[in-house]
């Protein structure tokens, strides 16, 4: 993981974030790649969370086995970007895309300021104990109590 002598994080507002910067806010967590149910039927009904991770996800390595084709792969997934930060109020509230959008502080056990990955891990989808998404799965199976 590359160590940053400057927290950019503290002192720069998201839109003037470079895109390496922006990466570097992921703590990959690996939460947005958990799969969500939303009651199509009720206005505004909360997005439920599930432990079914999406087809992409490596259990193993735990993120994205190919992150670059993500898109291609998997045409729902979404796009965290810079412009879009505003529409992310369904990431986790730990989320540091949607902690900076509000103006509020990564939390302690984020990388950047541990300088390692490791200190994600008991607030990341390995603590849920992730089911990898597959034809024949019920997402309602492995719904995430509140």
């Amino acid at each position: 993981m590359k160590k940053y002598t400057n927290p950019f994080w503290e002192t720069k507002q998201l839109n003037e974030l470079t895109n390496e910067e922006w990466e570097a806010l992921c703590d990959g967590c690996g939460l947005c790649c958990l799969h969500k149910l939303q009651d199509e039927d009720v206005e505004d009904a909360p997005a439920l969370m599930t432990r079914v991770v999406c087809r992409c996800y490596d259990l193993q390595a735990l993120g994205c086995s190919d992150y670059p084709n993500r898109q291609k792969i998997v045409p729902e997934c979404t796009a965290l970007s810079i412009k879009r930060a505003s529409e992310f109020e369904w990431l986790p509230q730990t989320c540091a895309y949607r902690l900076r959008h509000h103006n509020l502080p990564l939390p302690q056990w984020h990388p950047l300021i541990t300088g390692t990955r490791e200190s994600v891990q008991p607030y990341s989808v390995r603590a849920l104990n992730p089911v990898l998404e597959t034809e024949t799965i019920d997402f309602e199976d492995y719904l995430i109590p509140n």
